[in-house]
Order: structure tokens, then sequence, then C-alpha cells
């Protein structure tokens, strides 16, 4: 593999708000082409929620899976109309599903229809799930939390953004009382997130399952650009190898730091953030303080 300098990479759910991408659709016929048809195939006005909320209506799950999913489709257009050319593409979580488009695995709609299927499995879980963030302890002493308390339906470490920024997942009991753990044991911040499922855990190897029965449906291609898996950290280069990253990764932890380390390693000199906010930008410069990072949102707004 070649060395690559610009990575692109899209947020996932947790990095909407109310007004995100409306400057884009002012701009841009093609972005709001795209909203449109993304909003006749939801069988909701998506631009309308994504610019106007109310705020506790985007952010359900679904809701903002599916806004957040349209933004980076937005902003991978925006990129691609200033000329951004991506050595890599791979996104966080949800947004794995915009970097599989922009590689040309699938089609911007089919990612839609997938984007929603995840979803609906997800919640229909039989566990009442949640997430929360564990700050300022290492993966070790938050698993040890984890460990303590798993007490009704489980608790593990699900995203490891960095070497002290942990996410955590699991039983809304079970998270809550690992948040409280957590406080007593040194954390600088520790919080419930706004999900409602418990995402890349054991708690959806049933939700996986019924997801990677239904990709059968659909026909991945081979990426057209380099594209990484942010579950192995891997390049992935058939189409049938991105079927495999989906058909885990509801069930499976996020390792982004593990990721950004390897496209750093590989030459990636500047990351480019395509989506609603700066938290992957954040990550990134987290991870390594001297990594060139840039959030497109935040770049528009002059920030």
């Amino acid at each position: 593999m070649s060395l690559v300098k610009t990575a692109i990479i899209f947020p996932g759910q947790g990095s909407q708000y109310v007004g995100m991408g409306k400057a884009l659709w002012d701009a841009d016929v093609d972005v709001r082409d795209a909203y449109r048809a993304a909003s006749d195939e939801a069988g909701f006005d998506i631009a309308a929620l994504s610019f106007e909320g109310p705020a506790e209506e985007l952010d359900r799950d679904l809701n903002a899976q599916l806004a957040v999913y349209v933004c980076n489709q937005a902003f991978a257009l925006y990129a691609d109309k200033a000329g951004i050319i991506p050595g890599v593409v791979t996104g966080y979580s949800l947004g794995f599903y915009s970097a599989l488009v922009r590689a040309r695995c699938i089609s911007f709609l089919d990612g839609l229809r997938i984007v929603r299927t995840a979803g609906e499995l997800c919640l229909a879980s039989p566990v009442k799930g949640t997430m929360g963030a564990i700050i300022g302890l290492d993966i070790s002493e938050v698993e040890s939390v984890c460990e303590i308390s798993s007490v009704e339906g489980g608790v593990w470490v699900s995203n490891v953004n960095a070497a002290r920024q942990i996410l955590i997942s699991g039983s809304v009991s079970d998270v809550e009382r690992a948040i409280e753990i957590a406080k007593a044991e040194g954390a600088l911040y520790a919080y419930r997130l706004g999900m409602g499922a418990a995402y890349h855990t054991p708690l959806m190897i049933g939700a996986a399952g019924r997801f990677k029965d239904g990709l059968s449906r659909y026909d991945l291609l081979d990426p057209g650009i380099p594209l990484m898996s942010y579950i192995e950290s891997e390049y992935i280069v058939t189409g049938a190898a991105a079927a495999d990253t989906l058909g885990i990764h509801l069930k499976t932890r996020v390792p982004w730091k593990d990721t950004v380390m390897r496209l750093l390693k590989d030459g990636v000199g500047r990351f480019v953030e395509a989506g609603p906010g700066s938290a992957l930008t954040r990550m990134v410069r987290w991870i390594d303080r001297g990594a060139e990072a840039v959030s497109l949102d935040a770049q528009m707004k002059g920030e």
C-alpha cells in the first residue's frame, strides 16, 4: 500500500445538532437533491428535522442516525467540489456507511436503507441499553469498572477514542452503576450519553446476526479508493470484506485510537472530518498532538 496524505473521516451518531448542513443546503443544488432523495426514501423531511429540530426529536437514535448520514454525504459532496482528494477514507461507527459510499462500495440511497435497518434492529433489542463516557481512566481501569458493574445485563468498553477517552455501553442500570464507580475511582468526567441501545457490545449479537442476513440483498462493490476498516484497522479491498465488516460492527468494540494510529503509520499527514461537528478532529489531536486535523464544518463557520 502506497503512502497516503489525506484521510477523509466521517463522524457518527452524537455529532448531530440543530442547523447542521444548512449552509451546504443553501449553497449547493446537489446537496438539496441528496436531502430530498433521502427524505423521500425515509418517509419524513430529514432536511427540516436537521435544520429546524426540535433537538429532542433530532436526538432520537434512528432520526439522528439518518440525519447524520445525510449530512455526511453533504460534506462529502462539498469536499469533492473543494478539490479534497482522499488517499483513504474511513468512518467512526455510523460514519463507516458514509465511507462506503465515498469509496463507491454502495450507493447513497442503499446506504440510507442499510442505516435504517441497522438502527431498527438495534433498537429492537430486548435489553434496554445506553452508553456512557469515561474520561481520565485508562482502558484497563475502565474494563475493571465494567466488570464489577455488570449485574443486570452487562456493561462493556465499546469505544476507545483515545488513551483516556473511553465509551462504555450496556444495560441502562449497569451503565449508570459503572459511571458512579468510575467517578469514585478518579475519573475526571463520567456521564451517560443519549443513545438508546447498547451499541458495539455482545447485547447486539442478535441484531448483528439479523443485520448480516439482510445485507445479502445488497451487492457491495470493491472499493474504488483505499478504505480502512474502523474495526480491524486494516484496508478493505473487496466488497465481500466490506460486507464482513458491516456484519460484525454492531456487536464489536470500536478501536478508533488504533485506526488513527494505523493511518498515521501509513503516512496520512492530514485528517479531514466530513460531517457535522468536530468530534473526530478533537480525537485525532488527543491521539497525536502533532497530527493535522481539520473539521470542514468548523472551517465553514470560521472556527
